[in-house]
């Protein structure tokens, strides 16, 4: 039986193992139907699939045939386990990852992070999660960089900014719209706004809601360093929205009310964001202000 504890995953031997590429088995069922966009082993030509578009046991079915076919194959093996993860099937989930994780999966490592994180599977453990995320992270991987960001910036309460900071900041400097964002957002926390404006352009210019949402917020509000500009802010809430980022309609609808004499002023929260989902839709009103 093989060591699936932390320490076991990470001896010399295994650390080596992380760096041999993946065996060549071709496209499988199991890659179309689960396949996620942090597994570097993922084979090209096949896009990334939602979570919540699995079709879970279609994907569960394909992933142990493929893994019968091919076994202890880490490619399929983490991929099963993000299947088994999405029925909560937590306890087999986290073998498998762990499993993958010994043969050189950074994806695995990033699955058991989260295990550890949320205690799916295995009991809670904060450090050991750091511990599983920094490794990935120190191989290069900027999705683990940020889960690494994010779960230092939480643990313990206030947890530590400063080494969540250095984490996004290398995400960001690896191109990362997510770290971008990240790294952005804490600087705006540290009152540094003229800092964070540029990282979240770029970041918005990838596409990623959450920039394109603070971006039509400097608009929407004014000053250093972008003037206040309401439909220049309207068409960043917009763009966040589609994106996927609803909560940027609810600031939408709050500028479109103050800017243009909304007489519907009464509506409440999700009123207004039902609107401004309309509006995103058919097509958004012409506020009286010109840029």
């Amino acid at each position: 039986m093989p060591d699936l504890s932390l320490d076991g995953l990470f001896s010399s031997d295994q650390a080596a193992a992380r760096d041999q590429p993946v065996a060549n088995i071709g496209i499988t069922h199991c890659d179309q139907l689960t396949t996620h966009e942090d597994d570097w082993d993922r084979v090209k030509g096949i896009s990334p699939v939602e979570g919540e578009d699995i079709d879970i046991a279609s994907a569960i079915a394909a992933c142990e045939k493929a893994l019968a076919e091919h076994p202890g194959h880490r490619r399929l093996q983490a991929e099963l386990a993000r299947a088994y993860a999405e029925a909560f099937r937590y306890d087999e989930a986290f073998r498998l990852s762990g499993q993958a994780a010994e043969a050189g999966s950074l994806y695995a490592l990033i699955q058991q992070g989260h295990a550890y994180r949320y205690g799916r599977g295995t009991p809670k453990d904060i450090d050991k999660a750091v511990n599983a995320y920094q490794r990935a992270a120190k191989a290069g991987h900027v999705g683990a960089m940020n889960y690494l960001g994010s779960t230092l910036y939480q643990r313990d309460g206030w947890g530590d900014r400063s080494k969540a900071k250095s984490w996004y900041r290398k995400s960001a400097d690896a191109g990362d719209a997510t770290g971008m964002a990240n790294f952005a957002q804490l600087l705006l926390i540290d009152g540094k706004q003229e800092e964070a404006f540029p990282w979240f352009q770029r970041a918005a210019q990838q596409g990623n809601a959450f920039a394109l949402q603070q971006i039509g917020t400097y608009y929407a509000v004014g000053g250093e360093p972008a003037i206040k500009a309401p439909y220049t802010a309207l068409s960043y809430f917009e763009k966040a929205v589609k994106k996927g980022r609803p909560s940027a309609s609810v600031k939408a609808a709050k500028l479109f009310i103050q800017e243009a004499g909304d007489t519907n002023s009464h509506l409440n929260e999700s009123e207004r964001q039902a609107k401004v989902l309309y509006w995103v839709k058919y097509g958004m009103p012409t506020l009286s202000t010109r840029q």
